[in-house]
């Protein structure tokens, strides 16, 4: 069996699990000798694997219908799979004074690329920021996926320490975030060639300001609300060189209107027929008039802009975008 199959066959019997439990919880919440409670519980148990389900199901029809990877001998791994029409936008848990949509393609599971956001608390347990991070793993396809896993877990158990008031102890400074992984990197996988670039940010709600961290990244985006892009130049080494890089973060305005865009660098290296790459500058064209639009329309467009530039030629590598707006007044 290869590489792929298996990973439908774990999906498979992972959906069949959470159906599961889907349907335990849903049965046992109308048992009517529960108390309100009780069964409201149960519902919202189930709900929750209703929307694991979704995940795995979506996950399953994006890597069956869209995934076909390769090897060769000059490029090794290599992915290839169309611009989709429509692909399922993932919605980002921020403060409620952020709006945040994303999307990862050809899957949000397998590969090299990952998003991570906690929502912030102060002392009083009032809304004091979000965190948001984007990491993009060099290399393609399954390859990537372990690399991407041991990141996620060094940057997940990181997150959990800080905790979600960890904006008043500077463990989320985005530059603290970077050191950290940067360190585990190098420990685990020195001499091995294993890098990732990162873009690491955190939305003061109080400040109206964004204070953020580059690794290697491709520069993000800031649309203002009167329309002008600015691009965030501030980048530095990639994460996984020297254990004791010492990186820096830089602040920004963000106020209402405002909109960030980050994204991995498959959709700059993406071609058409003609061997044209879509570069920074097409992103920059699209994102000019985006401003007042909502994230979801915002991705949409770019996929649009996408499709009609490659021509049908299909997408080599991974592709992630995350789209955060700042919206209403003050908190």
């Amino acid at each position: 069996m290869g590489d792929i199959q298996q990973v439908l066959a774990i999906l498979s019997k992972a959906i069949i699990r959470e159906t599961a439990a889907f349907n335990y919880y849903y049965k046992q919440s109308e048992d009517k000798s529960l108390t309100p409670d009780l069964a409201g519980l149960l519902t919202r148990l189930a709900e929750e694997e209703r929307v694991h389900r979704r995940l795995l199901m979506n996950e399953y029809m994006s890597i069956e219908k869209g995934w076909n990877e390769s090897w060769s001998e000059e490029k090794g791994t290599v992915l290839a799979y169309p611009v989709p029409d429509k692909p399922p936008i993932r919605v980002l848990e921020v403060s409620p004074c952020l709006e945040a949509r994303a999307i990862a393609l050809p899957s949000l599971l397998v590969g090299g690329d990952n998003i991570l956001t906690l929502v912030l608390k102060d002392g009083k347990k009032g809304v004091a920021g979000t965190f948001i991070s984007l990491y993009d793993v060099m290399g393609h396809g399954l390859k990537t996926t372990g690399i991407n896993a041991f990141a996620n877990k060094v940057l997940g158990e990181y997150i959990d320490s800080a905790g979600p008031s960890g904006m008043e102890t500077e463990l989320l400074f985005p530059r603290n975030v970077i050191k950290h992984l940067n360190r585990r990197m190098n420990e685990r996988f020195e001499g091995q060639g294993v890098f990732l670039t990162m873009v690491t940010a955190l939305f003061h709600t109080a400040a109206r300001e964004m204070t953020y961290a580059i690794a290697g990244h491709e520069p993000p985006f800031v649309i203002r609300k009167d329309g002008k892009v600015e691009s965030l130049m501030n980048t530095q080494l990639v994460v996984g060189i020297d254990a004791e890089y010492p990186y820096r973060q830089a602040t920004t305005p963000f106020d209402p209107g405002d909109v960030f865009c980050v994204f991995s660098d498959g959709i700059i290296e993406a071609k058409n027929p003609a061997g044209d790459m879509f570069g920074r500058e097409r992103i920059s064209d699209l994102l000019k008039g985006s401003a007042g639009k909502a994230p979801d329309r915002i991705i949409q467009d770019l996929l649009d802009r996408l499709r009609e530039f490659a021509g049908g030629t299909p997408l080599d590598d991974e592709m992630t975008i995350v789209i955060v707006a700042a919206k209403g007044e003050k908190e």
